[in-house]
């Protein structure tokens, strides 16, 4: 198995991290490898909601496996080449006061030894991908913050 973990601190409460993360569905409004999102299940939270994520002409679908609120949640990645067993994006939030942790990690399993190397590339691959997610994640929701705060500032 390989395993490639990211990190970024956010200017940010847990809570305000938790509630983007949480809209599970709307990823493509921070993400900037994501052209298109939507739901892929009637279920809109929690485990087993399915999402569909268009990158150019690359489709996959993301199924939440683990959901903690608001601390946590995981999801496997369906639709990449056969030669990988199980692919899962895991992001972790830790609680630092008025700023969070962000930690976002992708575990790749192969479908056999020899595809340990195309594990450890696809790992490699995934972790620039993830480094733009937390990104994308930390700007989005800094931006909301600083925009809510001119908004309601006195004038």
């Amino acid at each position: 198995m390989a395993a490639k973990s990211n990190s970024i601190i956010v200017s940010a409460p847990i809570e305000e991290i938790w509630g983007v993360l949480s809209e599970f569905d709307q990823i493509f409004n921070w993400a900037e490898n994501v052209d298109h999102s939507c739901f892929y299940s009637e279920q809109e939270m929690g485990v087993g909601t399915t999402r569909r994520i268009q990158q150019g002409s690359n489709v996959v679908l993301e199924t939440i496996t683990y959901w903690e609120e608001p601390v946590g949640l995981a999801y496997q990645i369906e639709g990449l080449p056969p030669v990988f067993k199980k692919v899962t994006n895991s992001w972790k939030l830790f609680d630092e006061g008025a700023k969070t942790r962000v930690e976002l990690t992708v575990h790749i399993v192969p479908i056999r030894p020899p595809a340990e190397i195309a594990a450890q590339i696809l790992g490699k691959f995934f972790s620039r991908l993830n480094k733009k997610m937390l990104i994308g994640l930390k700007n989005q929701v800094e931006q909301t913050l600083t925009d809510d705060k001119k908004k309601y500032a006195p004038s």
